[in-house]
This record gives structure tokens, sequence and C-alpha cells, in this order.
């Protein structure tokens, strides 16, 4: 398989996705604070930044998902809606599991 095929097949989006799941894990793992908008009492400073990275880890994949769907993946309707749909599933998840 060429490089230019791998690019263009749709499972490379779900990869972008992957990361984020990772750091969650790791944040269950270590026990962290889920508190991020209020003040971080003395001792939590790491649960505050770790949870910006996961942040920003988040939309950066959410991001390479939706770029590579639109202009990297073979662009059949069929899949950029699927796609989407998945992307909501994924974020619909998180959002009651997490």
């Amino acid at each position: 398989m060429h490089t230019k095929a791998i690019i263009h097949s749709h499972w490379v989006g779900f990869l972008c996705l992957a990361p984020f799941l990772v750091t969650l894990l790791i944040h269950r793992l270590l026990g962290l604070s889920d508190a991020l908008m209020i003040q971080t009492p003395p001792g939590e400073r790491e649960a505050h930044a770790y949870n910006l990275v996961m942040i920003v880890v988040f939309f950066f994949g959410v991001g390479a998902f939706l770029v590579h769907a639109f202009t990297l993946a073979r662009r059949d309707r069929i899949w950029i809606v699927a796609k989407l749909v998945a992307l909501a599933v994924y974020w619909s998840a998180i959002l009651m599991f997490a």
C-alpha cells in the first residue's frame, strides 16, 4: 500500500481521535481532579494543567479528523455523513462516560 493510498483511506481519520482516549485513560489512572474552570487549590496545579492539555488534544484531534474527512479522504457523501455521525457518537460517549 502506497503512502498516498494510506492517507486517503477512511480509517486514518479515526487515528486522530485516539490520543484523547489515551490521555483520558491516564487521567483516570492517576486520579486527577476534573475541576477545570474553578480556582485550583494548592497541590492541584498538575491536574489543572493536565486538564488543559486534554482539551487541546481533544480539539486538535477533532480538527484533524474533520480536515481529513473533508479534504484528504475520498469524498463520497455517504462516508462524510458516516464520519460525522461517528464523531457525534464519539463526542457524546465522552460527555456521558468521562
